[in-house]
Formats: structure tokens, sequence, C-alpha cells
């Protein structure tokens, strides 16, 4: 009896590390793309970590009956889960999001008072922190936000049943077009970082190359910009 309960559990042993083998371009794929979207300090193996944990809970919760093929079903999960981790990993956490309604506030609050853009500088003072502090602030918001973000990818989220709805279609489609009016209203150099980073893909640290920043600096740019863009849809909603 014994016998045979070793041998089912090495046959299991066996059929997992089949499994894992099999799927392992697929966490590696998702998690290089991840990756490139977040500074370089956060290591590549962290992030492969939390992705095979994805997929072995894809493994465990598929069931053919779903409608959707194992990949697109797993790459939903692999992606969560590296997601999930960047976010228990500091980033993302309550202290995050504090600090990014604490920015968001001293951008609304400075704007109101000028009739301008806010600056790094004005948005430290209104803070009463070092640029120092608020390059570290900017890039946890930047990462949580880039998370966030990349959760949209359409080719790794199943089909909602709302997505043919006409009123649902049009009010993204309005949404659209309402970010795309904001992101005019931004600093050149913010809308150019923006582009650089979401429409050309290039990295921070490749997109530092281009204007000759440090990669501390395009985080902080970019978070400053998604920070005025959730004020000013924030502000429309009243």
């Amino acid at each position: 009896m014994q016998g045979i309960e070793i041998y089912e559990e090495n046959s299991d042993r066996l059929m997992l590390e089949q499994f894992i083998l099999e799927h392992r371009s697929l966490v590696k794929k998702i998690s290089l793309h991840i990756k490139k979207r977040l500074p370089s300090h956060i290591e590549l193996d962290d992030i492969l970590q939390a992705g095979f944990v994805g997929l072995l809970e894809a493994r465990k919760q598929y069931k053919p009956d779903m409608g959707t093929a194992f990949d697109s079903y797993a790459s939903i999960r692999i992606r969560g889960a590296i997601i999930d981790s960047l976010r228990k990993n500091s980033w993302g956490t309550r202290e995050t999001m504090r600090n990014m309604r604490r920015i968001t506030e001293a951008i609304s609050r400075i704007e109101q008072r000028g009739q301008k853009q806010a600056t790094s500088e004005e948005i430290a003072a209104e803070l009463g922190i070092s640029m120092d502090e608020h390059v570290l602030i900017c890039q946890q918001i930047s990462i949580n936000n880039i998370v966030s973000i990349d959760m949209l990818d359409d080719e790794n989220l199943l089909a909602s049943d709302e997505d043919d709805n006409p009123s649902v279609i049009t009010q993204k489609e309005n949404i659209i077009q309402h970010i795309k009016d904001i992101l005019h209203t931004l600093p050149e150099r913010e809308q150019l970082v923006l582009s650089l980073y979401y429409i050309e893909e290039l990295t921070f640290k490749q997109i530092g190359e281009v204007l000759e920043l440090t990669e501390a600096r395009i985080c902080q740019l970019h978070s400053q910009a998604i920070s005025k863009i959730k004020v000013k849809l924030d502000r429309d909603r009243l």
C-alpha cells in the first residue's frame, strides 16, 4: 500500500514538473512584459516567482467548460498574481494610496491658486517634504499606476458580458476622449513622457536617455502626469 502511495506521489510530481515546463514560456513572456514597465530596481526573479504561483492557481481552478482556452485563462491568473505581489511588497499599499491623495490634493490647491500647472518643486514645498522624498513617493505611485493600467491589457482579459452594450461602449468612448483632452493640457514634457511610455513602449530608463534625465526624474514626471489627470477627472465628475 505504501509503495502505491509513493508511486502516485512521484507520478503527481512528475506531471506537475512537466506542466510547469510546458507553460514556463508563458510565465516568462508575461513577466518580461510587466518588468519592462517597472523601475529597474525591481528584480525579474521576484516577478517570475509570483507568475508561477498564478500559473499553479490557474491549473487548480481551470475547467474546460469555462469556454476559454487554458492559456488565456492562465494569462489572467499569472498577471493577477504578479500584480498582487507587487502591491503587497509596499507598492500600492495604503501608505502609497494616501501619498497619492496627498499629491493630488496638493496639485489641486496649487493650480486653484495660480491657474497654472504645478511643478515638482511647488508640490514638494506644498507637502513640506524634500525633493528626494517627493521622488520616492512618485516612484511608489508610478508602480501602483503601472500595474493597475497593465491589468487592462485587452490581450489578457476575458471579454465582458457588457462589451456589446451600446451605452457601455459610448461611456467608454467618452471617458477615453475626455482623457485625451486632458492630456493636451499637460506640460509638453509630461505629455512626451506619457507618449514615449504608453505608445512607444519605452522603459523609464530609455526615456531618460532620450530626454537626458535620470530614471527617477522620468518616474516622477510620469507620476505627476497621472496624478494631474486624476485631479481633473475627479473635478469634472463633480
